[in-house]
């Protein structure tokens, strides 16, 4: 091949080449806009953790009927109390909640009931039980660090106390745990538009108040874990994701139409040396363990050549020789040789070329 032929391939091959970067480069900077809009559309509408802590008490104090033992008509806390004597209870529901972080939108609510139950002792299965209202519902929304509730609730234990000792006395009920729950359930909800069902948190603060004894003493519970390690889940939509989402999309939509280009592109310009720097690779990555390369020229004296058409017969040739299969590259990259010497002088030549790529693209012209 003529040198000023070798160049016009090499100077092609550059101009190819630096048209498939250009259009990769292409490629990839829509790759990164559709991927920047993705992670941007991901991080506005991640979920949104709250740490936050919640403390509750009850303070309450024992109204007394008349009697002609006691001079004080009202007994404090943390007492043993005589049911009959027993003539109201004045309780005050108190409930903290701190978030950790400010303007957090969130809803709360709440709300007192009563409970009432009959429960056996020995199979410890309810027998009678029912829930009255003592407070309505009350709903708020705020965004303060900060929920503070304190509410007040007379209760009238002579009303449940009548009503379970008819109960147990009209069915002749024995070994009975007879109870009175006044129960304040605290439910806070995360808004951020939209918060995780699973989200919501109902907090049970309780004053614990046993019916049918002649004395009994008032417990409260609660169902409070005490630490900084609760957490609210909010679901933080941002306001552009209909702009991002067809970001993402124009992004995949001109990405998908630029590779379609490339591929068209690579099909349609293939040249030559393309095709003989792939045919070369095919063989050697297949092969190399068969294949010795040399650097420098083979001398063909005294040997006949003979050449072969393609290279599985170059492997079937060195089985049956037990010879190496030698290649050869010129200093243009534009021609390789597998030459099989054989002890009987005998060359065996298989050679893969530009030029001859070159003519066949010129014959499936014609």
């Amino acid at each position: 091949m003529k040198k000023n032929q070798v160049n016009d391939i090499f100077s092609n091959d550059v101009k190819r080449n630096n048209k498939i970067i250009s259009y990769v480069i292409v490629i990839i900077i829509f790759f990164i806009i559709s991927l920047a809009f993705l992670i941007i559309y991901i991080t506005g509408n991640k979920y949104q953790y709250v740490k936050y802590n919640e403390k509750s008490d009850v303070e309450y104090k024992v109204s007394l009927k008349d009697n002609k033992f006691y001079k004080s008509e009202v007994l404090d806390k943390d007492n043993q109390y005589i049911s009959e004597l027993i003539d109201y209870i004045d309780a005050n529901f108190k409930y903290k909640l701190n978030l950790e972080k400010e303007n957090v939108e969130y809803n709360y609510s709440y709300r007192i009931e009563a409970n009432v139950s009959v429960k056996n002792k020995i199979t410890n299965r309810y027998v009678y039980q029912f829930d009255e209202l003592l407070t309505e519902k009350k709903e708020f929304t705020s965004k303060n660090n900060e929920v503070l509730i304190n509410e007040n609730v007379t209760i009238d234990y002579n009303k449940y106390n009548d009503l379970i000792r008819d109960f147990i006395d009209t069915y002749k009920l024995e070994d009975t745990e007879n109870m009175l729950k006044i129960n304040l359930y605290v439910d806070v909800i995360g808004s951020c538009d939209e918060f995780k069902e699973d989200a919501a948190n109902e907090s049970i603060t309780s004053l614990e108040i046993p019916l049918t004894n002649r004395t009994m003493a008032i417990d409260i519970t609660n169902n409070l874990v005490n630490n900084d390690e609760n957490i609210m889940i909010c679901n933080k939509t941002s306001p552009y994701n209909l702009l991002y989402i067809i970001g993402i999309v124009i992004g995949l939509v001109i990405d998908l139409i630029w590779i379609f280009k490339l591929v068209d592109y690579i099909k349609r310009t293939r040249t030559a040396k393309t095709v003989y720097e792939k045919e070369l690779k095919k063989i050697l990555n297949n092969y190399r363990s068969y294949i010795q390369k040399i650097n420098s020229k083979f001398k063909l004296d005294g040997y006949q050549s003979l050449k072969v058409d393609n290279f599985t017969d170059m492997l079937e040739i060195r089985d049956t020789t037990s010879q190496p299969i030698l290649m050869v590259e010129n200093d243009s990259k534009s021609s390789a040789y597998f030459i099989i010497p054989t002890n009987t002088k005998l060359l065996y030549i298989y050679n893969i070329k530009v030029s001859d790529y070159e003519e066949k693209a010129k014959e499936k012209k014609k």
